[in-house]
């Protein structure tokens, strides 16, 4: 069974995980293990919107090696080890909660529920815990095999992402989407004229 852990992050890097460009998530620190995340997005939404599951973390420092020296993905994986990005977490699938849920109301579950700055093991707090797996879902936005390493994407930041035409392309899609008016996430919940 894999870990289950309360994921922090920051909305504004989360629009190219909801449309499958983002194929890892980035940290300094993680858990050796492939998990299940519930995801709390912090301030100014301060609210978990739904559950990642991710697959075992991939030192990036072991990955640099098998480039050459001045390809884009050697590049990308320096600038990684740089900012102290030890950890590249292949997401699998994202999944959200019909209804988000509020940080005031998992403090009213457990008086005792810290937001950690990266992650903490959400069976710690039972209750919490009971209440995150209660919740109704979405089905699956994707499902990643990562059967082999996403080069064209390993180490790419959400900036390079937001670049792109295919993002351009997908935030209009979203953005017309009412199911993802619940996402407080950078302007997601705004509607096209």
């Amino acid at each position: 069974m894999k870990r289950k852990i309360f994921l922090s992050f920051r909305p504004e890097f989360f629009r190219p995980i909801l449309y499958n460009m983002k194929m890892y998530e980035y940290r300094k620190r993680f858990c050796d293990e492939p998990t299940t995340a519930y995801l709390y997005l912090s301030a100014p939404v301060q609210e978990v919107i739904g559950i990642m599951e991710l697959g075992k973390p991939i030192h990036t420092a072991e990955k640099i090696d098998d480039y050459n020296k001045g390809s884009i993905i050697y590049d990308r994986i320096k600038n990684c080890l740089k900012n102290g990005e030890k950890f590249a977490i292949p997401i699998e699938s994202l999944q959200l909660f019909k209804q988000p849920i509020s940080i005031n109301k998992i403090k009213e579950i457990d008086s005792h529920f810290n937001v950690p700055q990266c992650y903490l093991n959400i069976q710690n707090f039972p209750a919490v815990y009971e209440y995150l797996e209660e919740q109704e879902l979405y089905n699956k936005e994707y499902i990643n095999s990562h059967s082999k390493l996403y080069e064209d994407n390993f180490c790419m930041t959400c900036k390079e992402m937001e670049m792109t035409e295919e993002f351009k392309l997908k935030d209009i899609e979203y953005t017309k989407n009412k199911k993802y008016d619940i996402i407080k996430a950078g302007y997601i919940t705004r509607r096209s004229k």
